[in-house]
C-alpha cells in the first residue's frame, strides 16, 4: 500500500514546473497540457516573434511510436489538424528520436517530412526513459500573442507514422494558448 501511494504521489507530482532538461535548458513559461501526458515549455520574445520551445510527451514505452506538436496558423480550434505546421519525432531504438517538420494538409496524413510555414532552427529531440522531448525555435508572425496548438502520438509501421487513436483524449489534444500569460 505504501509503495502504491508513493507511486501515485510521484506520478501526480509530475508537472512542468518541476521538470528539468538533460541539456540544462531553462524556459520562462510552461504548461501541463490537459491530454496525453504532455507538457509545453517556452520562452517567447514578442518583439521578434521568436518562440523557443520544448514539447515533452510521456508514456512512450515502445520504440514503434511517433509524437508531434504543431501550430494551426489559421487559429482554427475546430479543425486544428488541417493546415497544422508540425514538429514530429519518430522513436528509435537505442538513441535519440529522428525529428523533422511536416505540414499537415488533411486528415489522412502520414506526417511526411517537408517544410513548414515558420522559419525554424535548433530542431532536435531527446528520449529519456519513456519521455520524448522535441526542441525548436520558431519565428512566428509579428504581433502573435495567442496560437492554436495541438499535440499527438501514434503508432509506426516501419518508420512511417500511422493514424493516431480516435480516443477522446486524442481528439481533445488541442487548445488556444496565450503565449504571454500561459493561459488557455
Amino acid at each position: 500500500m505504501c509503495a502504491l501511494s508513493s507511486l501515485l504521489l510521484t506520478t501526480s507530482a509530475q508537472t512542468c514546473k518541476n521538470q528539468t532538461f538533460t541539456n540544462n535548458k531553462v524556459f520562462t513559461s510552461c504548461r501541463d497540457l490537459p491530454h496525453l501526458t504532455s507538457y509545453l515549455h517556452w520562452t517567447y520574445e514578442e518583439s521578434t516573434g521568436k518562440l523557443e520551445m520544448a514539447f515533452r510527451h510521456g508514456g512512450i514505452n515502445a520504440t514503434d511510436r511517433w509524437v508531434a506538436w504543431g501550430i494551426n496558423p489559421n487559429n482554427n480550434l475546430n479543425s486544428a489538424m488541417v493546415g497544422a505546421q508540425a514538429l514530429v519525432a519518430i522513436s528509435q531504438s537505442g538513441g535519440a528520436p529522428r525529428v523533422y517538420t511536416s505540414s499537415i494538409a488533411g486528415y489522412s496524413t502520414q506526417l511526411a517530412e517537408g517544410n513548414i510555414s515558420y522559419a525554424n532552427s535548433g530542431l532536435t529531440g531527446t528520449r529519456q526513459d519513456s519521455e520524448i522531448t522535441i526542441y525548436a525555435t520558431l519565428t512566428l508572425p509579428n504581433g502573435t500573442t495567442t496560437l492554436v496548438h495541438l499535440w499527438q502520438d501514434g503508432p509506426l509501421s516501419a518508420s512511417t507514422p500511422q493514424p493516431h487513436s480516435m480516443a477522446t483524449s486524442n481528439l481533445q489534444a488541442k487548445e488556444t494558448l496565450d503565449l504571454l500569460s500561459g493561459s488557455r
